[in-house]
């Protein structure tokens, strides 16, 4: 019987040293992977870095203040020509492919050189073609929510929003005021 408790006690102590070598080698393996995760995710951020870095439209700060302003030139120019900002859903991703410049530069160009963002920029030009369109003797009888979704305007608390910001006014109150 000695014998036997002595064999259960080895067996027993043998199990239990499995298991303990069992659970290290797995937490070796989740470590190891959890290690190549985190090195697959930084060599990718290093060739993004790389391709950002070989493009020279990518990164605003390598641009100087008279190629910002340029790209200004060029904003306003394509802006009063083809009205991108009546489109409802425009993004400074798709403005960004139509002048053939990275997003990153157009938005911070925008930002620096004109002192607003993206989306105010969008909605400073909307406002002033509703304003046009308001006064406009040949659309008195269109409703404001139709000129309104016709300068890009998707929601009409927005709208009234945005044109009491920049006219101080409403909508319909600025437009009594200059048909009459």
């Amino acid at each position: 019987m000695a014998e036997v408790a002595l064999v259960n006690k080895h067996l027993l102590a043998l199990i239990i040293s499995g298991i303990v070598a069992a659970i290290a080698v797995a937490l070796l393996l989740v470590r190891n992977r959890n290690l190549q995760k985190a090195l697959h995710k930084q060599q990718a951020v290093n060739n993004d870095n790389a391709v950002a870095d070989s493009n020279p439209d990518s990164n605003a700060g390598n641009h100087t203040d008279a190629q910002q302003k340029e790209l200004v030139d060029r904003l306003v120019q394509f802006m009063e020509e083809n009205k991108p900002y009546l489109e409802s859903h425009i993004t400074v991703e798709r403005l960004a492919n139509k002048l053939n410049v990275s997003p990153k530069l157009l938005s911070s160009t925008i930002n620096s050189q004109l002192h607003v963002n993206f989306f105010e920029l969008i909605g400073n030009y909307r406002v002033a073609e509703a304003k046009k369109r308001l006064v406009d003797s040949e659309l008195r009888q269109k409703p404001i929510s139709e000129i309104m979704k016709s300068c890009g305007f998707n929601s009409k608390s927005v709208f009234n929003q945005a044109f009491k910001k920049s006219v101080g006014v409403t909508p319909s109150h600025y437009r009594q005021q200059h048909l009459h």
